[in-house]
């Protein structure tokens, strides 16, 4: 059996949370973040939800009240051997320009000793069939062009440049 057999990708569940935030804190750790630097699970996790940061990962389920099942809907782990080695989160936007519902990836994040065995191309794939199953035609994601890994996962996974190219400006 080779390692490609062993991971399982599955729908998240609220259990999955604190191995979640346990792979983005050692994705961070090994000063891995370009794209999501300003962006982390745990506020995905809290957004509009009023929870405080946690001290400790494995107290953070324990606070998460309210219903879970919006963060939880559109999310997937990839498990190896049982563990959760990497994890997906996804949300659905409109789209003025054609009032169209496409899919998005907020965050994706593979336990840095996991990188580079398909684990981050299965997750795509998952969040993908589940946005075609719901009727989406179009998963959208940004990446910090000076995020090599990032930028070479989502172009293996056969993400292309959109035609909007979104310029910024400090004010």
């Amino acid at each position: 059996m080779s390692e490609q057999d062993k991971i399982e990708v599955r729908p998240i569940k609220l259990e999955d949370i604190d191995p979640i935030l346990s792979i983005d804190k050692e994705i961070r750790a090994a000063g891995n973040v370009i794209t999501y630097r300003n962006l982390t699970a745990e506020y995905i996790f809290s957004a509009g939800r009023g929870i405080p940061p946690q001290e400790s990962p494995a107290s953070y389920v324990r606070s998460l009240t309210g219903d879970a099942a919006p963060l939880l809907n559109l999310s997937f782990v990839a498990e190896v051997d049982g563990q959760v080695r990497g994890f997906i989160l996804g949300q659905v936007a409109r789209v003025r320009e054609s009032a169209t519902e496409i899919g998005i990836i907020q965050m994706i994040g593979v336990h840095p000793d996991y990188q580079r065995r398909g684990i981050g191309s299965r997750l795509v794939r998952a969040l993908s069939d589940k946005y075609r199953s719901q009727g989406m035609k179009v998963m959208r994601i940004g990446v910090d062009y000076r995020d090599k890994s990032l930028l070479g996962l989502v172009e293996h996974a056969g993400f292309g440049v959109d035609r909007l190219v979104v310029y910024s400006m400090m004010v």
